[in-house]
């Protein structure tokens, strides 16, 4: 199974998560079924972020897609609430400056990349775990932006698919029950071949996480 498939099962997963959210809350096994997009989406940034030929175009590629999302959740609901491309952001960033500070070959470059991916991770404990900034919140939280770097720091199938067991199982605790459901993607994963498949899909998979939000939340506005 190559990487378009499994984003594709995790925009469906997502789309029918995202429709319990906002039109049948009460509707459980909806969310249920949505708790495959996360993993997916997530194992799949680590994989980006290991084999992208340009680090700084997709780290602002992800970095635009949750600055728009972010302002528009603001102005519509005054929340500063972040989507979860924000989660994946910060984790990208954590991920950099990690493989900086493992690759580089001067000593000064090494402290301080080293140093950066300490702060980083002290920050983002602080704002999205201690919530020391009223209001501001993301996907997921804290464990959200790690889970990927758990993926990252593997270098074997299995040395991921591990990491990625260990992040979803400490925010299944956190998050709770039907959050477990998540670890169900770890299978799907399993068959992942390392191919990325149609690579012309991806700017749709981009673009559709703001416009079926958008149309969902404007349905919900509609329907109260």
């Amino acid at each position: 199974m190559n990487a378009t498939r499994l984003k594709v099962i995790g925009i469906v997963s997502m789309t029918i998560d995202h429709i319990g959210y906002f039109l049948f809350p009460q509707m459980t096994v909806l969310r249920i079924i949505g708790r495959l997009a996360y993993p997916i989406f997530a194992y799949m940034i680590a994989e980006g972020c290991r084999y992208t030929r340009n680090k700084v175009r997709y780290l602002c590629t992800v970095l635009a897609i949750a600055g728009v999302c972010s302002a528009v959740t603001y102005f519509a609901e005054r929340s500063r609430y972040q989507s979860i491309f924000t989660t994946f952001s910060c984790a990208m960033l954590l991920i950099f400056a990690l493989d900086a500070a493992t690759k580089t070959a001067e000593r000064a470059r090494k402290i301080f990349c080293s140093v950066c991916a300490v702060v980083l991770v002290f920050l983002y404990f602080a704002v999205f775990q201690l919530r020391m900034i009223p209001g501001v919140e993301t996907d997921y939280g804290f464990l959200g932006i790690i889970t990927p770097v758990l993926v990252w720091l593997g270098r074997s199938k299995a040395e991921k698919l591990a990491g990625l067991t260990i992040g979803l199982c400490l925010l299944s605790v956190e998050l709770g029950m039907v959050q477990f459901f998540s670890l169900t993607a770890v299978i799907l994963l399993y068959f992942y071949n390392g191919e990325r498949g149609n690579h012309s899909w991806k700017w749709g998979f981009y673009a559709y996480y703001p416009f079926h939000v958008a149309v969902l939340y404007g349905v919900s506005q509609m329907i109260r």
